[in-house]
């Protein structure tokens, strides 16, 4: 009886830290997915001021896009923490 409630406590255990992790790699992916877009999309946008016949609206595309190349941080999503038995 004790092995049995032991052994359904392990396997609720490995569930639950299973679906967590496949939680946080879907989060992942989505984010990564989303900041593509988001930065395909500002690029786009910065490449037409930079084509822009005002020379002050091109100025400042051009700014903005050398910043674009300095300033490129990830952005992450913090693991899940493991549990005590360290899975």
């Amino acid at each position: 009886m004790k092995l049995i409630l032991a052994t359904l406590g392990l396997l609720l255990l490995a569930g639950c830290a299973t679906n967590d992790y496949a939680t946080y790699v879907d989060a992942q992916k989505s984010l990564s997915k989303d900041n593509t877009i988001s930065e395909t999309a500002r690029l786009a946008a910065l490449t037409e001021m930079s084509k822009s016949s005002d020379s002050a609206v091109r100025t400042t595309g051009i700014m903005l896009l050398q910043q674009l190349q300095q300033n490129n941080k990830p952005v992450t999503i913090e693991p899940p923490k493991k549990n005590w038995f360290g899975f």
